[in-house]
């Protein structure tokens, strides 16, 4: 294979043995042959059999490199790869296009060879989103090209694709986008959909529109609420805004609610369940108390305080955050529910609410609700033995 041994051309003897496969197992076996080496014109071996439509030799040899994805994108001085060089030789071209340990297709997608892709769609059976050319998670051509928009577009806009295609677990394409924070091609397929963008027929099977998937990304919500004109009190089917999602998805996503509260002042939506549902996060209940003037005796639809939802829940930082923000005792008769039972009562499950609440407040546990009943006798129902001995010994 040195130089001395090539032709005028630069042709090897690898290249000058293409139609014979013998040859060419041998020389790459036992002579150790480099399938990549070109020619002057910077045609591979890989070319040659392409060229020339011989599939054994072809799959032989992609066989036996390895990393045959990005072999075959190699150019020569022509600007062809070697799949251009396959579309005359429909058993190679199909070879390679059909052929899911290759999975060519969705490679040239994912790599935004947008001429590439071109000459596949021209010379492919059927379209483009065809189940046959999916992969094995039933993602298409749309879902591998995601990041390059000039692909996207050319996807939607010449070859027709459906935005709300979906892999096998039911994801949209345009849902991934939106979760993913893809702003551009987001836009792009904004400009190319009938209706509006948060119409039912672009809504998951639960009701969630492209905002409440976005709520990861402030630049996307921004965008949706300010140029799509979205609503940012439409629900999903459990009766959750993006309001909910932004509290309550373990996201602790501040600056995006603060921009929501700011921009539009809906502090205290409730879902289905009439809950607010930030309690979990410290951060955005100081923001409702502190910025929003939020009232933590709001009750859910079950009648339950925010209070006492949070004391119930044994979240201690944000019952503290909540006892420095009040006016009065925490255990006044306004911080009671319509029963007349206090924090304390709530808290019985968990031991160090109970002592925090008794040590650092100085609650009375002999306190009664509406039934004379102390957190004592609920204590005692519930059988948190760790609790009943700290009250008898208190």
């Amino acid at each position: 294979m040195d130089e001395q041994y090539c032709d005028t051309n630069g042709r090897t003897v690898l290249h000058c043995v293409v139609k014979h496969i013998n040859v060419v197992k041998y020389l790459i076996n036992e002579c150790n042959c480099d399938i990549m080496t070109p020619d002057k014109d910077g045609n591979t071996i890989l070319h040659n059999a392409a060229s020339k439509g011989l599939l054994d030799v072809f799959k032989y040899l992609i066989n036996s490199i390895n990393t045959p994805h990005h072999n075959l994108m190699i150019i020569n001085n022509d600007g062809q790869t070697v799949l251009h060089c396959t579309v005359k030789h429909r058993n190679v071209f199909r070879y390679l296009i059909y052929n899911s340990n290759y999975g060519i297709l969705h490679y040239v997608a994912s790599e935004g060879l947008l001429d590439v892709l071109k000459c596949i769609v021209m010379n492919i059976n059927g379209h483009i989103m065809d189940k046959q050319y999916r992969d094995t998670n039933g993602r298409t051509v749309l879902h591998h090209a995601v990041k390059h928009i000039d692909v996207v577009k050319y996807l939607i806009n010449k070859c027709n694709c459906d935005i709300m295609v979906t892999d096998k677990d039911g994801v949209p394409f345009l849902h991934y986008v939106a979760s993913e924070g893809l702003l551009d091609v987001l836009k792009c397929m904004v400009m190319n959909i009938n209706g509006h963008i948060m119409n039912e027929q672009y809504r998951t099977i639960s009701g969630q529109t492209v905002l409440h998937l976005a709520v990861k990304h402030i630049y996307v919500v921004k965008y949706l609420i300010n140029q799509c004109k979205c609503d940012i009190m439409v629900t999903d089917k459990g009766g959750k805004t993006i309001l909910h999602d932004v509290a309550s998805k373990r996201l602790q996503l501040l600056d995006v609610f603060s921009y929501l509260v700011d921009a539009h002042h809906y502090p205290m939506t409730t879902n289905n369940s009439g809950q607010i549902g930030t309690v979990k996060y410290i951060d955005v209940v100081k923001y409702f108390i502190n910025e929003c003037s939020c009232d933590i005796m709001a009750t859910d639809k079950d009648g339950v305080p925010l209070l006492h939802y949070v004391t119930r829940e044994g979240l201690l930082d944000v019952l503290k955050c909540i006892v420095m923000n009040i006016n009065g005792h925490i255990m006044d008769e306004q911080y009671c529910d319509t029963n007349g039972r206090t924090v304390l009562h709530c808290a019985v499950k968990h031991i160090d609410v109970v002592k925090y609440l008794i040590i650092e407040c100085n609650c009375d546990i002999m306190a009664t609700n509406k039934k004379e009943q102390t957190p004592l006798h609920f204590a005692a129902w519930l059988g948190t033995a760790e609790v009943i001995e700290y009250f008898l010994l208190t």
